[in-house]
């Protein structure tokens, strides 16, 4: 399997708005998906402002499907993480499973 991107997205955790406040990361290695736990929304954005790229990730039994990739989008001063860049102040990575 192709490398997708430096890390993968296949889980979040929302606050009572809906915007994204963590999420469950991956790293792509390439051949496998290591997971490295729950991070940040501000985490996230710190990797991807450094030039780290970030997919979404899906799990469809037995392998994980690719997903979209993942931007900051900023909106006055607070920035989000999304998969398009329209300007709307809510994260859209909605097709990921909520983390509990």
């Amino acid at each position: 399997m192709a490398k997708w991107a430096d890390y993968l997205i296949s889980h979040v955790r929302r606050d009572s708005n809906g915007n994204v406040t963590s999420v469950l990361m991956h790293e792509d290695k390439g051949e496998s998906i290591l997971q490295l736990g729950i991070k940040t929304k501000n985490e996230v954005i710190v990797l991807i402002k450094k030039g780290y790229t970030f997919k979404t990730v899906i799990w469809g039994y037995p392998k994980w499907n690719k997903g979209a990739d993942v931007h900051i989008v900023k909106i006055g001063n607070e920035e989000f993480i999304r998969t398009d860049r329209n300007k709307t102040d809510k994260d859209n990575l909605d097709n990921l499973i909520p983390l509990n």
